[in-house]
């Protein structure tokens, strides 16, 4: 179980990098390719975890949950893709230090993200799930 899940979350996130990253030409607020990739692959395999088994199954595991969870994470995130402007060619000092700014809190948000995921992957095989 435990490897048809990654199995299918790594397939999944390969597809969906496949289809924003190089077709649409669209990673989200992330230039990096492998990034894009990484938040989908554990988002799609968290929430192949915790959202309630529906659909086919095939090699054990309900494939659906994982291929709708990943999709809307993959769109949510290409959707945050800012529009290409023109950098201007002069900056003054408050503008660097507002980009620095929201540099760091990105990159703390994007760790936040990758601790959160994982520790609800843990979670996932740690919690017993309860038959409905």
């Amino acid at each position: 179980m435990f490897l048809a899940d990654i199995l299918f979350a790594l397939c999944m996130a390969m597809l969906f990098t496949l289809v924003f990253a190089v077709g649409l030409r669209r990673t989200g607020p992330w230039a990096n390719i492998r990034i894009f990739f990484l938040v989908v692959f554990l988002a799609a395999w968290a929430g192949g975890l915790w959202i309630s088994p529906a659909g086919p199954v095939f090699i054990g595991i309900a494939w659906l949950p994982i291929l709708l969870f990943s999709f809307l994470l993959a769109v949510l995130l290409a959707s945050f893709t800012p529009p290409q402007r023109p950098e201007p060619k002069v900056e003054t000092i408050t503008e660097v230090k507002d980009k620095e700014t929201a540099v760091r809190a990105f990159g703390a948000f994007f760790w936040i993200l990758l601790i959160g995921l994982v520790v609800i992957i843990l979670l996932g095989y740690a919690v017993p799930r309860i038959a409905v």
